[in-house]
C-alpha cells in the first residue's frame, strides 16, 4: 500500500507541475451539494438522451462496460484467489503486487507503440484476447502435491526422549478462522489437547484459538498424548477442512498423513478441477515450480496488460468523443466506469456459492469475451466523423452568438 501511495503521489506531482490548466470558458460559480447532484444528474440526462446521434460511441461504452468490468474484477478478486484457493502467504501475495507496480508502466508504453503500429482498436483487441490466456493460465495454478512432513500445516514428530509427539504448525498456515461462533474455532476448542494451538486472550471480539507462534512468528513445539484414538477422531474432522497433517517417527501411532477436501493441494471435486490437475501433472510438477512462482508469472503478465488495456481503452474512446463535450462525455465515462464495477464482483460471488472459485474466475472472464465480441463492431471511422461533425455544429454556434 505505501509504494503504491508514493507512486501515485510522485506521479501526480509531475502532473501539477508540468501539465499546463486549460483555459475554461463560462467558468461555473461553486455549488453547493444539493445543487451540484441535481446538476450532474441532468448532465446524465443529457447525455443519455444523445444516445441515437452517437450510436458508435455508446456501442463502444457497452462493449467497455463488459471488458473493464471483467478486467477490474480479476485485479481485485485475484488477491483473495490467491489466498482462499492457492494458498499463497501474505507476503508472497505483497510480493506480487509490488512487482505488477514496476511492470506495468513500461508495458503501457510497449502498448502505445504497437497502437501506433497497429492500430488503437486491434492493439485493443489483441490485449483483451491476452487477457482471457492469462485467465485461462489462472485456472491451472495449483499447489504441488505434499511431499514432505515439513509442508503439511500439522507436524507430529516422535520424542522418543520424553515419549511423547511434539507438534508444531507449518509457518505460513492459513489462520484458524477467528470469528468465536466460527465452526474452525469450535473444532480448535475441542481438540485442543492434541493440536499446536494457544489461546489469544487480546483478541477485539475476546478469546481466540490460534496458532501457536511465538512473537517472532517461529513455531512454538507442544508435547501432545496421541493416541489411535484421538487421533481418528481428529482426521475425521478434517476430511472437510482446509487443513492437512504429518505423523512421522516410531511412536504410538502408525505414520500416516491427512488433507482436508478444501486444502489448496487438493483437487477432483470442482467443475473446473480438470484444468489445474492436468497442469499440474505435466507443467508444474515436472518444472518443480510452486504456486508462488505461479501466481508471481500471473502478476506480471496481469500487470503487463492491466496498463495497456486500460490506456487503450480510453484512447479510443477519446478518439470518437466531440472536443467541445469532452467534459461532459468523459465525465459520463467515468460514472459508466463506476456502475460496471458492481457486476463482475456480484457474478464471482453467486458462481463461488453455487459451484467454486475457479468458476466464478471463469465467469469473470466471459465478460471480456463478450466485450471483445462487440469491439469488433465498432466502426472507429464513423465515431470519429460523428465527433468531428458535433464538434462543427457547436462551434458555429458558439461563433453565430457570439
Amino acid at each position: 500500500m505505501a509504494t503504491s501511495g508514493l507512486w501515485w503521489l510522485g506521479f501526480a506531482q509531475m502532473t501539477f507541475r508540468l501539465v499546463p490548466e486549460p483555459h475554461i470558458e463560462n467558468e461555473m460559480e461553486p455549488m453547493g451539494l444539493i445543487d451540484s447532484t441535481k446538476m450532474a444528474l441532468s448532465e446524465v440526462k443529457a447525455t443519455l438522451a444523445d444516445i441515437k446521434s452517437f450510436r458508435t460511441l455508446f456501442f463502444y461504452m457497452l462493449a467497455y462496460f463488459c471488458f473493464i468490468d471483467g478486467i477490474n474484477s480479476v485485479t481485485a478478486l485475484a488477491g483473495v484467489f490467491g489466498i482462499v484457493v492457492l494458498g499463497l502467504t501474505t507476503v508472497g501475495l505483497i510480493l506480487t503486487i509490488l512487482i505488477i507496480q514496476f511492470v506495468a508502466a513500461p508495458a503501457a508504453i510497449g502498448f502505445t507503440k504497437l497502437a501506433e503500429k497497429w492500430g488503437t482498436k486491434s492493439a485493443l483487441q489483441f490485449s483483451l484476447v491476452c487477457w482471457c490466456v492469462v485467465i485461462v493460465g489462472a485456472l491451472s495454478f495449483a499447489p504441488l502435491e505434499l511431499e514432505n512432513h515439513e509442508e503439511y500445516d500439522i507436524q507430529y514428530t516422535w520424542d522418543a526422549t520424553n515419549g511423547t509427539y511434539e507438534v508444531v504448525a507449518r509457518e505460513g498456515v492459513n489462520p484458524i478462522a477467528a470469528l468465536p461462533e466460527d465452526d474452525e474455532q469450535q473444532w480448535a476448542l475441542q481438540y485442543r489437547s492434541i493440536l499446536p494451538v494457544q489461546i489469544n486472550e487480546d483478541y477485539k471480539l475476546g478469546e481466540a484459538v490460534e496458532w501457536a507462534f511465538d512473537d517472532d512468528g517461529e513455531a512454538i513445539p507442544i508435547n501432545v498424548n496421541l493416541t489411535e484414538e484421538n487421533i481418528a477422531e481428529l482426521q475425521a474432522t478434517m476430511d472437510e477442512s482446509r487443513f492437512s497433517f504429518s505423523i512421522v517417527g516410531d511412536g504410538s501411532v502408525a505414520e500416516q498423513t491427512g488433507l482436508g477436501v478444501d486444502h489448496p493441494t487438493s483437487l477432483g471435486d470442482g467443475m473446473l478441477d480438470f484444468i489445474p490437475e492436468t497442469a499440474r501433472t505435466y507443467v508444474w510438477a515436472p518444472l518443480g515450480m510452486s504456486v508462488f512462482f505461479q501466481f508471481l508469472l500471473l502478476g506480471v503478465f496481469g500487470g503487463a496488460l492491466l496498463g495497456g488495456s486500460q490506456g487503450l481503452a480510453r484512447s479510443m474512446f477519446g478518439q470518437m468523443v466531440p472536443e467541445t463535450r469532452s467534459a461532459e462525455f468523459f465525465g459520463f465515462f467515468g460514472f459508466f466506469g463506476k456502475v460496471a464495477a458492481l457486476l463482475g464482483p456480484l457474478i464471482y460471488s453467486v458462481m463461488t456459492v453455487w459451484f467454486d472459485s475457479r468458476v466464478g474466475i471463469f465467469a469473470i472472464s466471459l465478460l471480456i469475451v463478450a466485450g471483445a465480441i462487440m469491439l469488433r463492431r465498432v466502426d472507429v471511422e464513423d465515431g470519429i466523423a460523428v465527433a468531428r461533425a458535433e464538434d462543427e455544429r457547436n462551434r458555429q454556434l458558439d461563433s453565430a452568438t457570439a
